[in-house]
């Protein structure tokens, strides 16, 4: 067994190792580092890039050094257009076109022939923003000191999970870094590539380490010399939150060491502007060997609401954004005649999604809502066409399903229950046992009480949607309350299965088999439909988890079998079946099919493609490379 263990080593070596050494050829940099590295104060580029490289292919052509990419930030949990812009740098990424999964951080990467491990090639001399060297250490320290500490977390999130199992990482050498798993888990590479996938790369070792009392016997005694209760407090105050890149914790701390291609040089939230520098030890060039960005600094005008985002587009403080601006955008083109519009190909299957939580805390409010007649009910007394006419007028009506330009499009999902008729939706009430009112014309529950629940969203806009849905539910009888909550308080809520319903966007339009949330409980994190089923799925025995019906178990075995396997076909049929199981339960209810929007761009700000992939799973525009963006100077 060692025998073929090493052989296969060699083997992979032959695969992974066999790309040029470009340290002989000639790099270009930025005038401002190159000014840096004339003072003493940086060594050459050459000494900075790694022995290979990335090189980017420009959009349309090789660009010029200088310029402030400008945009405008929500003042609190914006974390996304953080990760979407200047933070995506995973293991793998998204082609521009989003076809597939490419090399990135790492060199080259081979899966086995069942599917069961992956070994990543890593990039030899490749450095942190701060110099420092990156390495399969790196990555170990993330699986061993992060990933499996439990003072960090009671689970491994579920694209780390395969078969019920959690991830292996192995460090081949200096360079090479293998992922197993117990089973095949064909869609890794695919898991890898959505935003969640730059956890392994995000944890600079160097500077983490004395943090650890692992590493620092004095740890302890040095957080609470600080003032801190201990090491963990320190580790999060210093870091920010371990598990998600998507956490507005993680971008407090300027010092900490990354891998993107600007670096931010003050505090999101509290410093307006914004500022990300580019990294000087930024691991990609462009064809004539020019290392990127070729823009210097990133700045973001914190602004507080995507309102306002647009009122800073039409004021000229930003110059290529999509993230907020996309609502208001034919009216920030029609004021700012300095931009020009790009499509944005709409990837969201519903510009509203109503989920009840069928987890709910309260035993009869739970039986009600698990009660499939009941939402039957709620989807009939919505007039869909007249929401769409005052709120979105070029929509569609649509459920909660893939979009029709998806091959996973499920007709019976997309149109079931959707027509407007509050005397069927009466009847379906009455089916579910709920005839009996008060005296102001309240339905009241089996208990006797009123029957009664809030629905949560964030933001404006979908606020204004959802108060008018409530409308259609209180005239057949439900005392209905919306709220619209800070995003702290929202999604706190659901992480403590706190809520009743909520009002959300709708992801997996298009990527329904990437990011399946609204379809199957598969998530802990935004599964809101029902967090206690998502706690099982992902750890039966946290202390959150709720055992669901043997139907949703079901359906989560088939979502299993979709990780598994890597043929296309197979994937696209286990798919199918699980949207089948998901018409049948009918988890989540929508509003409209959004149509594809715009973004803005400056007219001397090049290489953005004039089509762009719309969504969370591809971490839009972040697949098709920023650093490669460039500002035409006067």
């Amino acid at each position: 067994m060692k025998k073929f263990k090493y052989i296969l080593i060699a083997a992979l070596g032959a695969v992974l190792v066999n790309f040029p050494d470009v340290r002989a050829a000639e790099f270009g940099e930025s005038p401002t580092l190159a000014q840096q590295v004339a003072e003493g104060k940086l060594p050459p580029v050459s000494d900075r890039l790694p022995t290979t490289p990335m090189i980017v292919t420009p959009n349309e052509k090789i660009g010029v050094y200088g310029g402030t990419w400008k945009m405008a930030q929500r003042d609190q949990r914006d974390q996304a257009l953080l990760i979407r812009n200047i933070g995506y740098e995973p293991l793998l990424r998204w082609t521009p076109q989003w076809t597939s999964t490419i090399p990135n951080v790492a060199l080259s990467f081979q899966p086995s022939n069942d599917a069961t491990e992956f070994f990543f090639r890593l990039r030899p001399g490749m450095r942190w923003s701060d110099g420092a060297p990156f390495s399969a250490d790196d990555i170990i320290f993330w699986y061993q000191d992060i990933l499996l500490n439990p003072a960090f977390a009671d689970s491994v999130p579920e694209w780390l999970i395969a078969g019920g199992n959690a991830v292996r990482v192995d460090e081949i050498d200096d360079n090479t870094i293998a992922f197993r798993f117990s089973t095949p888990y064909g869609l890794f590479p695919t898991a890898l590539a959505r935003p969640e996938g730059v956890e392994p790369v995000s944890y600079p070792a160097h500077f983490l380490k004395p943090l650890l009392p692992k590493y620092n016997p004095n740890a302890d005694s040095e957080a609470r010399s600080l003032g801190f209760a201990g090491w963990k407090e320190r580790f999060i105050a210093v870091f920010g939150t371990p598990g998600t890149i998507d956490d507005p914790s993680r971008w407090l701390n300027p010092d900490v060491p990354t891998l993107n291609a600007w670096v931010l040089t003050g505090v999101y939230g509290k410093d307006d502007p914004l500022i990300a520098k580019r990294n000087p030890y930024y691991w990609k060039i462009d064809p004539a060997g020019r290392q990127l960005p070729y823009i210097d600094e990133v700045s973001l005008t914190l602004v507080p609401s995507k309102s306002a985002a647009g009122d800073a587009a039409i004021a000229g403080k930003v110059n290529m954004q999509e993230r907020h601006v996309s609502t208001r955008a034919d009216e920030v083109l029609a004021a700012n005649h300095d931009l020009q519009p790009f499509t944005l190909i709409e990837s969201d299957m519903n510009t509203l999604t109503l989920s009840l939580n069928l987890n709910d805390k309260d035993p009869v409010l739970r039986d009600i809502f698990q009660n499939k007649n009941f939402r039957i009910a709620l989807s009939h007394a919505i007039d869909r066409n007249d929401v769409i006419a005052r709120f979105v007028p070029d929509a569609l009506p649509h459920q909660a399903a893939p979009r029709p330009e998806s091959p996973l499009y499920h007709t019976v999902l997309a149109r079931q229950f959707i027509h407007y008729d509050a005397a069927l939706a009466t009847d379906y009430l009455a089916k579910a046992g709920l005839h009996q009112t008060d005296s102001e014309g309240f339905l009241l529950r089996p208990d006797g009480k009123r029957l009664s629940f809030t629905i949560d969203t964030e933001g404006a806009n979908r606020f204004a949607i959802l108060d008018a849905v409530i409308q259609y539910w209180r005239a057949i009888g439900l005392d209905v309350r919306a709220r619209n909550l800070p995003r702290d308080e929202f999604f706190a809520m659901r992480e403590r299965n706190d809520h009743q319903a909520s009002a959300w966007g709708g992801d997996g339009g298009l990527d329904a088999m990437v990011i399946p949330i609204n379809y199957l409980p598969m998530s802990a994190d935004s599964s809101w439909f029902a967090t206690g089923w998502a706690n099982w799925y992902v750890n039966p025995n946290s202390p959150n988890a709720i055992t669901p019906p043997d139907e949703v178990q079901k359906q989560l075995a088939l979502y299993n079998q979709l990780k598994e396997t890597a043929n296309a076909q197979k994937q696209n049929q286990l798919m199918r079946d699980i949207l089948d199981i998901s018409a049948d339960q009918f988890y989540v209810m929508g509003i409209a099919l959004p149509p594809n929007r715009k973004g803005v761009v400056a007219k001397n700000f090049h290489n953005v493609p004039k089509v762009i992939p719309a969504a969370w799973s591809y971490a839009t525009p972040a697949p098709t490379n920023p650093s490669q963006y460039y500002i035409e100077q006067k």
